[in-house]
């Protein structure tokens, strides 16, 4: 299992800046478990901007209620770009609490940036009583785990590293929307499975319904992206008929655990940029040889023309005077690697031991 040394934890950016009714209240468990694997939340309550995501490693974000603005998506874009992970949760809509309808379409605008290049995206239609697209939901009448909303689904992949390179999983419990045109579906419903409109029409039936996905890319970087179908089954809200909260109803524990850290290796596997003094070294070698070129060439070239002979001189008669720095120039140059040393990692980690030693005091007060 993926767990973060001290000196270097994975930063986990979770958005409740956009209306999310699955907030961290509701979350609880769930990011308990990943500060337990080593991980710092940071918790979003602001406009996305270009400071947002500094030393972060992967994005959350449960079902919206309100839009990603155009700057905000292009923040997040370019978060991706750098090799980092996000997840994306939507939600089925349930006629029964407006709170829980997920907006998938919010969710899609984030993944139709063309530079990001992602393939996936979760179905949604307008219903004509209401102005808002919303999703569909996957059902099953003949195996299910109490009603036809909530499904109880198998896990064979025995390959893919999220089911597998960390805690085993075999079985969710989940109620769900589906996701169209998956890079590669993750987890799919049963053979009896079908996906409802909000009209209450089947509009798919398939073996191949997906609830859990990755998301894919055309380009060239490494990030990680996976959408899935379902907010609240990796909540703390607790449901009579799976008596239980959603979150430790079968494997949904271990596959949120085990997505999270998937994601993050993304961030990990990507080298770090290199160092002022890593690219000194090399500028040095290439500059030296290029002048020393330049002054044979020039040499030649004027002997030639002159037509005098060259004077050979030994290595013995050269003298290399070395100049020495002033204190105050050596002091400049350490302020200098000081400031080059303080990451953006940095940064954010500071930032997040400042948050709770605020916290303990108002505690103490």
């Amino acid at each position: 299992m993926v767990t973060s040394a001290e000196e270097n934890p994975i930063i986990v950016f979770f958005d409740e800046s956009h209306g999310q009714f699955f907030n961290q209240s509701l979350y609880s468990q769930a990011l308990a478990d990943l500060e337990d694997l080593g991980m710092h939340i940071v918790f979003n309550s602001e406009i996305l901007d270009e400071n947002s995501f500094e030393g972060v490693d992967v994005f959350i974000s449960t079902n919206p209620e309100e839009k990603f603005g155009f700057n905000e998506r292009i923040h997040i874009t370019e978060f991706l770009l750098e090799g980092k992970g996000m997840l994306l949760l939507a939600n089925p809509i349930i006629e029964e609490n407006d709170s829980l309808n997920g907006r998938g379409d919010y969710l899609n605008d984030i993944l139709r940036d063309e530079e990001l290049g992602a393939l996936a995206r979760f179905w949604t239609e307008t219903d004509p009583l209401k102005a808002d697209p919303l999703n569909d939901i996957v059902k099953n009448d003949v195996d299910n785990a109490g009603i036809p909303e909530y499904l109880r689904l198998v896990i064979n992949d025995s390959e893919n590293a999220i089911f597998t390179d960390y805690q085993n999983v075999s079985s969710i419990i989940t109620t769900s929307c589906s996701i169209r045109s998956a890079f590669l579906n993750l987890i799919v419903a049963s053979t009896e499975a079908y996906a409802e409109t909000p009209l209450k029409e089947p509009h798919l039936y398939s073996t191949n319904i997906a609830v859990l996905a990755s998301a894919g890319r055309t380009n060239d970087f490494g990030s990680r992206i996976v959408v899935g179908g379902s907010s609240i089954m990796f909540s703390d809200i607790y449901d009579p008929i799976l008596n239980s909260t959603w979150y430790e109803g079968a494997d949904n524990a271990k596959l949120w655990s085990n997505i999270i850290s998937w994601l993050a290796e993304a961030s990990q596997e990507v080298n770090p940029p290199l160092t002022i003094s890593e690219l000194f070294l090399p500028f040095i070698l290439g500059t030296s040889t290029i002048a020393s070129i330049l002054i044979l060439c020039g040499v030649i070239l004027f002997t030639i023309g002159s037509g005098r002979k060259p004077k050979v001189v030994k290595t013995s008669d050269v003298r290399i005077q070395k100049t020495k720095k002033s204190k105050s120039e050596l002091g400049t140059s350490d302020q200098k690697n000081a400031s080059v040393k303080t990451t953006k990692r940095d940064r954010r980690l500071s930032q997040i031991k400042k948050d709770k030693n605020v916290g303990k005091r108002r505690k103490r007060k």
